[in-house]
């Protein structure tokens, strides 16, 4: 990775807009690819105050999958989920995912600063990645791509841009982009501190503590790091209510110890619920925040944007290898929009449970011992992406699990996020490796090894037989791994003999 090295103008093949986790991610993921990127933010040192906490297990297969995960896992402390207690912290709903991720838990506790140190040192080990902290203060778009300007000097041209610069995107604002309002907004007060003596953890979740009146969050973070969010104001002002001395007010109200607590950060955070309504405007794309944005109370903010990356890049990759018409790009919004939407409304609805008189019915709920039992052990459905490019089956839209296979290899690597067919259960046919060959698809079989009993189990009903897209998506699912082919030789065909506009 070269750093603020931009005295000369320089074209690129794509220009990544905001270096917060998820433009980092997209400089990683297309840098491993081989292009020349340039990554630019107006802020060189990344915040030292965590904000993003939470990750599940394909967020930290994304990471994975740029080839991070070593520097990762020491990073990650493992979480139970989601619970929504009483005021008097009896639980009243525990939700936790149950798909095959590989890892020791479907949940992770962070800290962001963390991450994005992991991230921006992965960037340095590309030598075509170029990261430089200015603003953009403009940018032009014509037939030949985007030129982007810092005040009034021409920094640089590319091809794409991908504008990752957060919920009030400049670009997305330049743009006109106008966004869908579904009409959740809060104010919560989100408190960082530390533990001076650190103390055993008393829960491994995180907690939502149920009140119409003063609802609350709280979480064990990494190490000594300890995190609350308060979703009531008391009526104070935003200045009063950041003022330190009211911090530990509050937090001393709640039962925390303040007077062995080292406060890092205190500050009252607007949440809203929107979607801009194009995620692509010629040759600029949007994601993370400047996509989306979603109330925290499903922790999956930095996963919509990981997911929007996963998207797109390969996509992306495509057709600038000419191998795909740019209209493959649109279904980058017809797959995530929907996507996003459910979990937003999913938020929405954990937040309205625990913040209004609706966490009565829980309570009420908890006294009937069978639905007490399913109340605390809700398992997280994994929900499909949307409408786009795919093949037939049960499983297609849905993500492809992993599993363990020894001390340092998982799944995905044999996948290596390439088109590949997947056998489960089935022992390896010459005659459908050589018609992967001829397709130049992946062929991965899983027969008889112990390690497979997750997939075995999670594909029981589904096929023996699936073909992944790079983005570890299920493209197509069947009993036939030559009809499976066909189709995919078709579709292909279908799409490459597509036009393709001008760069």
């Amino acid at each position: 990775m070269q750093e603020d090295k931009v005295n000369d103008y320089k074209a690129y093949d794509i220009i990544v807009c905001g270096l917060g986790p998820v433009g980092l991610l997209t400089c990683n993921t297309l840098g491993l690819r081989g292009y020349q990127v340039l990554g630019v933010d107006r802020f060189e040192k990344a915040f030292s105050f965590p904000r993003a906490i939470h990750m599940d297990e394909e967020i930290v297969r994304i990471v994975q999958s740029v080839g991070l995960l070593d520097e990762l896992l020491p990073q990650l402390k493992p979480s139970g989920g989601l619970e929504l207690t009483d005021e008097k912290f009896n639980v009243l709903f525990r939700a936790k995912s149950v798909f095959p991720g590989g890892f020791s838990s479907d949940h992770f506790l962070f800290l962001q600063p963390e991450l994005e140190t992991i991230l921006r040192n992965g960037c340095k080990r590309f030598p075509n990645v170029n990261l430089v902290y200015k603003g953009i203060t403009d940018f032009e778009q014509s037939n030949d791509g985007i030129t982007v300007f810092s005040n009034t000097e021409r920094l640089a041209s590319a091809k794409y841009m991908i504008a990752c610069d957060g919920a009030n995107s400049f670009t997305r604002n330049k743009l006109g982009i106008n966004r869908e309002d579904l009409r959740f907004d809060k104010d919560i007060l989100k408190i960082d501190a530390l533990e001076v003596v650190p103390t055993p953890d008393q829960y491994n979740t995180v907690q939502k503590i149920c009140s119409h009146k003063k609802p609350w969050v709280r979480m064990n973070g990494i190490s000594n790091h300890k995190r609350w969010e308060l979703n009531y104001t008391n009526g104070l002002s935003k200045e009063e209510i950041q003022k330190p001395e009211k911090i530990k007010q509050l937090l001393s109200e709640i039962g925390a110890d303040t007077g062995n607590l080292q406060i890092q950060h205190g500050v009252l955070y607007s949440v809203k619920s929107v979607l801009a309504k194009e995620w692509q405007c010629g040759n600029i794309i949007l994601a993370g925040d400047a996509a989306h944005t979603t109330p925290p109370y499903t922790g999956q903010g930095m996963a919509a944007g990981f997911r929007d990356v996963m998207n797109f890049t390969w996509k992306l990759d495509a057709v600038l290898q000419k191998q795909w018409p740019d209209s493959i790009l649109k279904t980058y919004q017809t797959e995530r929009y929907p996507h996003v939407k459910f979990n937003i409304r999913l938020a929405i609805l954990v937040g309205w449970i625990f913040t209004t008189r609706l966490w009565m019915v829980l309570k009420v709920l908890s006294k009937i011992p069978l639905i007490k039992g399913w109340l605390l052990n809700f398992h997280l459905p994994k929900n499909p992406l949307g409408n786009g490019f795919w093949g037939t089956g049960k499983a297609k839209r849905y993500l492809f699990p992993q599993v363990k296979i020894d001390q340092n290899t998982y799944s995905d690597m044999l996948l290596s996020n390439e088109w590949t067919l997947v056998s489960i259960g089935k022992s390896r046919a010459p005659h459908i490796a050589g018609l992967c060959e001829k397709l130049k698809l992946k062929y991965v079989v899983f027969d008889t090894e112990p390690y497979a009993e997750e997939l075995r189990k999670w594909a029981e009903r589904k096929a023996y037989y699936f073909i992944v897209r790079p983005d570890l998506y299920v493209f197509s699912s069947g009993n036939s791994a030559e009809k499976l082919c066909r189709e995919f030789q078709l579709k292909m065909k279908n799409i490459s003999s597509a036009p393709t506009k001008k760069i």
